[in-house]
């Protein structure tokens, strides 16, 4: 499985199309670490406006997503109304999600300049403008699409200095983390990552950590548990998410689990394991 396959089968996100039409006011978006916020703008005029940042005024189609939902306000400056696609986009964990993390803050890109993504794009558009019958499941669908070719775009452009895609990108940490991701129930140590990444433990951990933004051995915890929560979900019992999750024991991964977690495994389902 390539990259960035492997990282949106871990940390799902999931759009849903709240807004598609014509706009003519102004309008607050509070901030939501919870939900990104996504805004194709296909005519008119929209100014996006953001504590500390300069106002973006986009007068093209184009695309702005605000990752983890920074809040921010849109404005339409002449009152003729542009037309906008916008939707939410949901990551698992919120703005804690790897994914939702490793872009900026604000990511703003031009039709003429998005390349590959231009299609889906204007399939939005397309199909945004249509009445046909499914039409909100496919917007909706469609925006997920988007967002896989966000993630390959920004990992591609190579422009990431902190995060997971960084890392990624790295040609000597992207062998530990690939590692990490497909076969996670070998027993890793930090001198067998150091080893497949060349480097020293030392130089090893401290390179991982200014790249990736944690340490090598939480980040494989947090790829261990975040999976064995995936394979809960699908009613698998204890012993052998444990197993799976490279967990010498029930007990070990229970704790593990726990401390990450903050409640064991069966609480977790019971509790707050989504539906």
């Amino acid at each position: 499985m390539d990259k960035i396959s492997s990282l949106v089968g871990r940390y799902s996100f999931r759009a849903r199309v709240f807004f598609n039409g014509v706009f003519c006011d102004a309008n607050a978006f509070p901030e939501d670490p919870a939900a990104g916020q996504l805004h194709l703008v296909r005519s008119g005029t929209v100014v996006f406006r953001q504590d500390g940042a300069e106002p973006l005024r986009v007068d093209e189609p184009a695309m702005v997503f605000y990752p983890r939902g920074s809040a921010h306000t849109l404005e339409i400056p002449d009152g003729a109304g542009a037309t906008l696609l916008c939707a939410h986009i949901r990551f698992e964990d919120g703005g804690a999600n790897p994914l939702a993390r490793a872009l900026p803050d604000r990511l703003y890109q031009p039709l003429n300049e998005m390349g590959a993504l231009r299609q889906t794009l204007e399939l939005l558009f397309t199909e945004a403008a249509s009445p046909s019958q499914g039409r909100e499941v496919i917007l909706d669908r469609l925006c997920d699409v988007l967002m896989v070719q966000v993630l390959r775009n920004e990992f591609d452009k190579g422009e990431m200095s902190v995060g997971l895609l960084a890392g990624l990108a790295d040609r000597q940490l992207s062998l530990a983390l690939a590692a990490i991701h497909e076969r996670p129930h070998e027993p890793w140590q930090l001198t067998s990552l150091a080893r497949l990444a060349c480097m020293s433990r030392a130089r090893f951990t401290e390179h991982f950590r200014n790249v990736v933004g944690m340490p090598p051995g939480e980040y494989l915890t947090r790829w261990r548990i975040g999976m064995a929560q995936n394979l809960l979900r699908k009613g698998l019992p204890v012993k052998v998410v444990s197993a799976q999750a490279g967990y010498t024991s029930a007990p070990a991964f229970t704790r593990a689990f726990t401390t990450m977690v903050g409640m064991s495994p069966r609480q977790w389902l019971k509790e707050a394991a989504p539906a």
